[in-house]
């Protein structure tokens, strides 16, 4: 009996259909960045880097400014400043000029943009993940540039070119407000390519041409952050979710996985850090007493509030 033809044909993905895929984060968090690209997490101790050349338009630095909201609404999600970075109506802004107002040194504290500073690296401890990006403390990449200078010759090191630059070492240590990096621990190494097979460095930096910094961040709209702030958008509609309770769980821990990801990488394992560079930082929950659903702005007015007195004291 003869065989029917089959009509069915498989249809292969792009190599890079497939990375994009298997680098983008899951979740249901607001992110700074597009899911797609992959994020560069500091180790303990010791780190070794290779920056990359920035690939946009008349670019000043390697890396680029970031200023970021950080604990926004009752979620803590995170936002790039619309009137730091684009100059334009920002509701945390306004919500910060508002507490000027008021006297709130507290609130206004808050409300401070962090600066960040952006890079593509790559790990050499995991070349195999290729560029990743980098959210680099204000402190040390100033440090790094610090080093960049030879005492001796007068020359400037330039890390990020690809064919005469080097890698570069720098330690964390401790956690929480105690996070530091050593300046006299960071070291320029020998100057290198970029990478041994050339054909894997012109893949590199084709990628990095291809998704310049200014293109891989992601802004949010006026509305979108002002409704987070007050409380009125969340990560998800919890009333309109119908799945099993089984499906939501997963969902949930995949959420606070990817949140965690998308916090700044310097951050000790109890307290959640506003800006490791001015050394501040959140109370853990169980000293602020507070409310796991409550925004920033809840949690400031409860700690005004006067302690009810105990009804055996005396006036």
């Amino acid at each position: 009996m003869p065989r029917e033809e089959r009509s069915f044909r498989y249809q292969k993905r792009s190599r890079e259909d497939i990375k994009e895929r298997a680098n983008m984060r899951g979740g249901d968090f607001d992110s700074i960045f597009k899911s797609k690209y992959k994020l560069y997490k500091v180790r303990d101790g010791k780190n070794l880097i290779r920056i990359l050349p920035p690939t946009w338009d008349d670019a000043k630095h390697y890396g680029y400014d970031l200023w970021i909201n950080y604990n926004v609404g009752v979620d803590n999600q995170s936002y790039l400043s619309l009137s730091k970075m684009k100059g334009e109506k920002d509701p945390l802004e306004d919500a910060r000029k508002a507490a000027e107002r008021d006297g709130d040194k507290e609130l206004i504290n808050a409300l401070k943009p962090r600066q960040r500073i952006l890079m593509w690296v790559i790990d050499r401890q995991a070349e195999d993940e290729g560029p990743q990006l980098f959210s680099c403390p204000f402190t040390l990449d100033k440090a790094i540039l610090n080093k960049c200078f030879d005492e001796d010759t007068n020359d400037t090191i330039y890390p990020d070119d690809p064919e005469e630059g080097c890698d570069v070492r720098f330690y964390k240590e401790g956690s929480g407000l105690k996070t530091d990096y050593p300046a006299e621990k960071i070291k320029m190494f020998e100057a290198t390519p970029l990478c041994d097979d050339a054909d894997l460095q012109q893949d590199w930096l084709d990628f990095v041409t291809k998704n310049p910094l200014p293109d891989v961040i992601q802004f949010y709209d006026y509305d979108h952050i002002n409704g987070v702030f007050n409380g009125q958008v969340g990560s998800r509609d919890k009333d309109e979710d119908k799945r099993p309770r089984r499906d939501r769980d997963d969902d949930e821990r995949v959420s606070r996985r990817s949140q965690r990801e998308e916090e700044p990488p310097f951050e000790g394992s109890k307290r959640r850090r506003l800006d490791d560079d001015e050394g501040e930082t959140k109370k853990p929950r169980d000293e602020e007493k507070e409310s796991p659903r409550s925004s920033v702005r809840e949690r400031l007015a409860e700690r005004k509030r006067p302690a009810p007195q105990d009804d055996n004291e005396e006036d």
